[in-house]
């Protein structure tokens, strides 16, 4: 297999640069490696976005170093991704999984990609120091961090993504919102997002703090319970139907539930319904149609409920905000 540097790989196609030093830059996969956009977002204060969609026409092996210390949060939602450190070692990053990674400035690494695969990606670049504020609540990341500098790199757990890092990563797949600067600020707060509750996330399966030591089985039914909220939030689920669908116990998942996700079931899924419903009437829907779409049967209770939590009437955010 040829093995090819990321900048032999790409042709800059367009590059960008919005206020207070973000840059951006869009290229293409060269022609004579196979098609696809791959796109780099600086906001210039230490974060990056990274956005690969591509297939490849040959069979390679890309190359990637770094120089500059910190961490990489890895999202794939294509081909499994196998990376080769300096150590030999190798990790593989499942369809669907994310894991960060962690640098030195003599970061180093090769990714076997093959021929007719799509290969989808997004990665979150931060500089150490912003990195080490942001996931405080890792315990013993100085630790972590150590032992990528001691060995050029380390690998955090690898998890797989759930409904709420898939919706958010779900921003990234249009390259017009890199172009346009309102959008581009959007993406921005998305990134956020998406960066405090991966660490959050990564947190609570890493840390040895927790008070209950879940098993797996309770783990995955607890995670299927929220899948459910996810999904049907607009619908008038029960405790009794969550749990015989997510196969626990209703005592169990009452108090598990919230002492694992921080909110009790019922808050959960009225939070869920809030979220979206911000989306919406940035679609420009109209209130009422907002309230029922995300299960509220009465837009008074919804409009109650929205100004409660988020300090602004829905119809005063629709006006304020922007359409995307």
């Amino acid at each position: 297999m040829k093995k090819i540097s990321y900048d032999e790989l790409i042709e800059i196609k367009n590059e960008i640069a919005h206020p207070f030093s973000r840059k951006i830059s869009i290229a293409n996969v060269k022609k004579q490696f196979g098609k696809g956009t791959l796109v780099k977002y600086d906001f210039g204060n230490g974060l990056a976005i990274y956005v690969r969609q591509f297939v490849l026409n040959q069979d390679i092996i890309l190359s990637e170093e770094s120089f500059i210390p910190g961490a990489c949060f890895i999202f794939n939602l294509g081909e499994e991704l196998e990376f080769s450190y300096k150590d030999k070692k190798k990790h593989l990053l499942n369809k669907n999984h994310f894991f960060i990674e962690l640098a030195s400035n003599e970061f180093y690494c090769e990714t076997p990609l093959k021929m007719g695969k799509q290969y989808i990606s997004y990665f979150i670049g931060i500089k150490n120091d912003l990195f080490l504020k942001l996931s405080n609540s890792i315990s013993d990341i100085e630790i972590h961090m150590k032992k990528a500098f001691d060995n050029s790199y380390y690998i955090l757990k690898e998890l797989k993504n759930d409904t709420v890092q898939i919706e958010l990563l779900e921003n990234y797949k249009n390259k017009n919102h890199f172009e346009d600067t309102l959008k581009s600020i959007y993406l921005e707060s998305k990134t956020m997002d998406l960066l405090h509750y991966s660490i959050q996330k990564t947190a609570k399966i890493l840390n040895n703090s927790n008070k209950v030591n879940y098993d797996e089985n309770r783990i995955s039914s607890l995670e299927r319970a929220k899948e459910i909220i996810f999904n049907e939030y607009n619908k008038n689920l029960s405790i009794k139907e969550i749990s015989y669908r997510s196969a626990i116990n209703q005592c169990y998942l009452k108090k598990d539930f919230k002492e694992y996700f921080g909110l009790t079931v019922y808050a959960m899924i009225q939070k869920r319904r809030l979220e979206v419903s911000k989306q919406l009437l940035q679609n420009d829907l109209e209130v009422k149609e907002v309230a029922l779409k995300v299960g509220y049967k009465h837009s008074g209770n919804f409009i109650k409920i929205f100004q409660k939590h988020f300090g602004i009437s829905p119809s005063k955010y629709k006006k304020t905000t922007f359409v995307k």
